[in-house]
């Protein structure tokens, strides 16, 4: 009888056992979920392009890029497998490399080894004719910060159906950016080479050397301008009231108090009005709008510019209003650019040319 029991307990404990291990197997199973697989495909040696579909030429090789979207995010679980629809058209390997063996159509379908429901198809088509060179219209540009330019790529083929396509690509996309149509942007000053390379397999390239410049403004020797500097608060503007009168080639400067004209002078280096300070003039101090206006010469418009204490809230020169000075950017309108000050030129990171013409002819910017 006790044997019995025993056997019956043993019996319940394994039977127990079986069950939380087949929960516990079927509870993890669960948890993977695989969402969806996609692919792109390229033959260019670079990476892969954005298309599902690819033309190899006879005997080239061309890699399939697969992007398994699963939960848990994990290697493990992003595993794929590789067959293709026919062998005597297009082989594939299980690393996804297509290699083209002879003329026709081919599916490579890609199937998640977690959920065989999930699946991509890359449709390959082989052709015997061939790429047997790429030229670009041009082999370098030097274009400002913020231009555009275009580079158009010829493409010499033999044999029958060779696809021309070809795939563009930039060495450094901070520099100069490409689009899929040969469309070239200017980012920033630097050197990039812009790449155009054949599609079919046979990696044919073109390359046409990119070198973006910055904006220079520099000042007409002799020339005058008329700026105006605006001040956030006067009772704490003195100094740099003062300063901005430096500039001036006047011993004069005209002070705006609320829209009303009062005519100052520099002093031993400090602008008073009726021979008292500005910081200790009660219409100044009770303004609410203070305003500088003088002239300076052009070679001095970038000290200006880079004049930007704490009081100032604009400057004007000539027709453009720079706001949000830092030292090393200001806004004109609602656009921000970076700039640097060499010496009397200015030169500015961003494609200025429209703005800064407001500036007239007391500046050339190159």
């Amino acid at each position: 009888m006790k044997k019995a029991t025993k056997m019956m307990v043993l019996a319940s404990a394994l039977v127990v056992s079986l069950s939380v291990g087949a929960g516990s197997t079927a509870e993890a199973a669960k948890k993977v979920n695989v969402k969806s697989v996609k692919v792109t495909v390229d033959a260019t040696g670079g990476s892969a392009a954005t298309k599902k579909s690819i033309t190899l030429t006879k005997g080239k090789k061309a890699k399939i890029k697969a992007t398994v979207s699963v939960s848990p995010n994990k290697s493990a679980n992003k595993k794929v497998t590789y067959k293709t629809s026919k062998k005597s058209v297009a082989t594939v390997t299980s690393k996804g490399v297509i290699t083209a063996k002879k003329a026709g159509k081919a599916k490579i379908t890609v199937v998640s080894k977690k959920n065989s429901k999930k699946k991509a198809i890359v449709n390959v088509t082989v052709v015997t004719g061939k790429v047997t060179k790429v030229a670009l219209d041009k082999s370098a540009a030097t274009l400002k910060v913020g231009a555009s330019d275009k580079l158009t790529a010829k493409v010499t083929s033999k044999g029958k159906k060779a696809n021309k396509k070809v795939k563009w690509t930039s060495s450094d996309a901070k520099v100069a950016t490409v689009d899929s149509k040969g469309n070239v942007k200017a980012v920033a000053a630097g050197t990039a080479t812009i790449t155009a390379t054949s599609t079919d397999g046979t990696k044919k390239t073109a390359k046409a050397t990119i070198t973006v410049e910055n904006t220079v403004v520099a000042p007409v020797n002799g020339k005058a301008v008329t700026v105006e500097v605006e001040f956030s608060d006067v009772t704490k503007a003195q100094a740099d009231i003062d300063a901005v009168a430096k500039f001036s080639k006047d011993s004069k400067v005209v002070v705006n108090l609320d829209g009303k004209d009062y005519t100052a002078e520099v002093v031993n280096g400090t602008v008073k009005i009726n021979g008292k300070a500005i910081s200790e003039s009660e219409k100044a101090k009770n303004a609410k709008k203070v305003t500088i206006k003088t002239t300076i010469k052009s070679d001095k418009i970038a000290s200006v510019t880079a004049f930007a204490p704490a009081s100032v809230k604009s400057v004007k020169i000539g027709t453009v209003t720079f706001t949000e000075i830092t030292a090393k950017s200001f806004k004109i309108g609602d656009k921000t650019y970076n700039y640097t000050v060499k010496g009397q030129n200015i030169e500015v990171e961003a494609d200025a040319v429209e703005v800064l013409k407001g500036l007239g002819d007391v500046v050339t910017v190159k």
